[in-house]
């Protein structure tokens, strides 16, 4: 199950919400030498509740948009992803 992800650094570490298609995700972590990726994966398999080595970075490795590559039936995924709100666009916020 792929699974496309925009990360926000320098946030708690949380789901945000979804922006179209995408999550947001806010990650506590610099983008160096790979920590702020690792944070994702850490942030994302504690939310479905699985293990981080089931959770890949499949596009998007040095910027903010990604790709994820999530090995869980996509009924499990569904049941989480259904509980997380839209993220709120800018006009929604005037």
């Amino acid at each position: 199950m792929q699974l496309r992800v925009f990360i926000k650094i320098g946030r708690q570490e949380e789901i945000l919400g979804w922006d179209g298609d995408r999550l947001t995700v806010g990650i506590n972590a610099p983008p160096i030498e790979g920590a702020a990726n690792q944070r994702l994966i850490s942030v994302i398999s504690g939310w479905i509740g699985i293990s981080k080595n089931k959770v890949t970075i499949v596009k998007g490795h040095t910027t903010r948009y990604k790709t994820l590559n999530i090995a869980i039936e996509e009924e499990v995924l569904d049941q989480s992803i259904g509980k997380v709100p839209k993220w709120p666009t800018q006009q929604q916020l005037l």
